[in-house]
């Protein structure tokens, strides 16, 4: 038997840090491109060959992290009606999932992003997408 509270504190805490990791970097992105190259090299080992690129491109994803993280935000404080949401940001785990196995190569080459780094990564999307899969189910069939 699946424990509805057990799995619901699972699924607020892993949106609440989600939602919060995307507004932070996404701050950090738009207002703080060079601290986002630190902050990036710190946590995933990021280190682009090009930061020419790197300042064009990262205020963008940055716009696009504080979506998510407002998005996640605003699902957090009414769970109960808004856990569709968590569908989409499932899809969004599973891609990133799939580009981090598929690419693993060309991330150590380019960014060398360790596989272990890569793997840490990896491991974390996969907790969230089983947390928010389940919590969806229980949600969906009432249990």
């Amino acid at each position: 038997m699946i424990n509805e509270k057990f799995i619901e504190f699972l699924a607020i805490g892993y949106l609440f840090l989600f939602s919060l990791y995307h507004i932070v970097t996404g701050v950090i992105s738009v207002f703080f491109p060079r601290l986002a190259l630190k902050f990036n090299k710190t946590l995933y080992g990021f280190q682009p060959t090009d930061t020419i690129q790197y300042f064009l491109i990262v205020r963008p994803w940055g716009n696009l992290a504080l979506a998510v993280g407002i998005i996640g935000f605003m699902a957090l404080f009414n769970l109960d009606e808004y856990y569709p949401i968590l569908f989409v940001f499932i899809i969004l785990l599973l891609i990133r999932i799939g580009y981090r196995v598929i690419l693993r190569k060309g991330l150590k080459k380019t960014f060398k992003i360790t596989y272990t780094q890569n793997l840490r990564a990896i491991l974390i999307q996969i907790v969230g997408v089983v947390i928010f899969l389940v919590f969806s189910i229980v949600k969906m069939i009432g249990m």
